[in-house]
């Protein structure tokens, strides 16, 4: 009989099971896991070790309702957590520590059956939203749908100052306000990025820390990173000092959309022409790119070499390009030579309606909301309305679903034995 059969076979009528167990290995986690306890616990117990410890308890001890254990020792964190977690019975909630601090090592820790996944140095705020988060677990909920079915939608600027991130502001508006559908609005230029200006709201903070720390990255995170314009709109925009640059981590796009995804219908992203990396994963996520310019020479070289962009990393993602102020001043091509040198049709053209944007920007309101019947907001009406969306459920569905959805996990079992170490989703 192998280890994790023989603990799970055993009678939990022999002790009394502690409510919490944590083993951790080293002085600063344990003085931190044992401050926390204390005020989620009556009688926590904090011991030092890691896997093969926990294990070891486990094998003459009833197994707690919440296990922590610090996994930063083992040769693989990942195959340390799928052993754990066959070990221990389904309601048994594990939280892992470590010292990776890489999604793919996030994804498989918490597939493998961990709850959460903490990342050294471990803090207060982190080990209790985590915590937080294991009794959120044992709740019944509704799942609309998987992120990667949400609508993501990247606008750039072929240069700056072309409206880029007022196209986004009006687009996200119009969505979630005219079109009532949850959506995040995500301004990624850290340190000039306007979008919090423009709608006078004071720069959120978090960003750039979900940028940098994706294990960080969770529904709480999201919640205090996020300001909520309306009910259907919320906004992740910074305000970063210029004196220290930030180290992006390209895999924290994913673990930020699948985040946001879990309670938007649609991501509108602002996309900065800086940062490489971060631009190459958010063209990879998306489901469409939107590319703003002006039809000038500029315009035309750095939309071209944008596109050409697009092309080598996701040339199946649709592009659409909207020619901005188009028959107005800053014109200076005509449409049908801008498009045969660009080898792609302009998709919409937003009229020149400078008084119209004056009077917008001064409210501290999106032109959509201000001046809705503007010309400018037909036409980004007209595009909102051919963007793919995801299909609306009725409140009966997403009840009927959500039953489903608890049902079948109330029936999954674990792995246990060697079958369990090598599953993979």
């Amino acid at each position: 009989m192998s280890v994790a059969d023989r603990i799970l076979a055993q009678n939990p009528a022999t002790s009394v099971a502690a409510e919490c167990v944590a083993f951790v290995g080293d002085n600063q986690t344990h003085s931190v896991v044992a401050s926390v306890l204390k005020e989620y616990f009556a009688e926590p117990l904090v011991r030092d070790g890691g896997t093969n410890q926990a294990i070891e308890y486990l094998g003459s001890t009833p197994a707690p309702s919440v296990l922590i254990v610090d996994v930063s020792e083992a040769a693989s964190p990942q195959t340390a957590m799928l052993s754990l977690s066959a070990a221990v019975p389904e309601k048994t909630k594990v939280i892992g520590i470590g010292s990776i601090n890489d999604i793919s090592v996030y994804r498989e820790i918490v597939d493998s059956g961990a709850c959460d996944y903490l990342v050294k140095p471990v803090t207060e705020k982190a080990l209790a939203s985590a915590l937080n988060r294991t009794e959120e677990s044992t709740q019944p909920h509704v799942v609309e749908s998987t992120p990667e079915q949400k609508t993501r939608i990247a606008v750039i600027g072929s240069r700056g100052g072309v409206g880029a991130s007022t196209l986004a502001v009006n687009l996200a508006w119009i969505l979630a306000e005219e079109r009532k559908y949850k959506t995040a609005l995500i301004d990624l230029d850290l340190e000039f990025g306007t979008i919090a200006l423009s709608l006078d709201l004071e720069p959120t903070r978090g960003l750039r820390e979900a940028l940098e720390n994706p294990a960080r990255v969770d529904g709480l995170f999201i919640a205090s990173a996020t300001a909520k314009l309306t009910d259907n709109l919320s906004i992740m925009a910074t305000e970063e000092n210029l004196t220290a640059e930030a180290q992006f981590n390209p895999n924290a796009v994913d673990a930020l959309f699948e985040a946001l995804g879990r309670i938007n219908d649609a991501i509108v992203i602002d996309v900065p022409r800086s940062s490489y990396a971060v631009r190459r994963r958010v063209f990879e996520a998306a489901s469409e790119i939107i590319l703003v310019t002006e039809l000038n020479l500029s315009g035309l070289r750095d939309s071209l070499r944008l596109l050409q962009g697009v092309r080598e990393v996701a040339p199946d993602t649709p592009v659409r390009i909207v020619a901005n102020r188009a028959a107005g001043p800053k014109q200076a091509m005509q449409l049908r030579d801008f498009q045969k040198a660009l080898e792609h049709k302009v998709d919409l053209q937003l009229p020149d309606e400078p008084k119209v944007f004056n009077a917008a920007a001064n409210t501290g309101k999106p032109l959509a909301q201000s001046h809705a019947r503007a010309k400018v907001c037909k036409a980004l009406r007209k595009l909102a309305g051919e963007i793919q969306m995801p299909e609306k459920k009725t409140a009966t569905q997403l009840q009927t679903k959500g039953k489903a959805a608890a049902k079948g996990k109330s029936n999954q079992k674990k792995p246990s034995g060697l079958s369990g170490l090598f599953k993979r989703s």
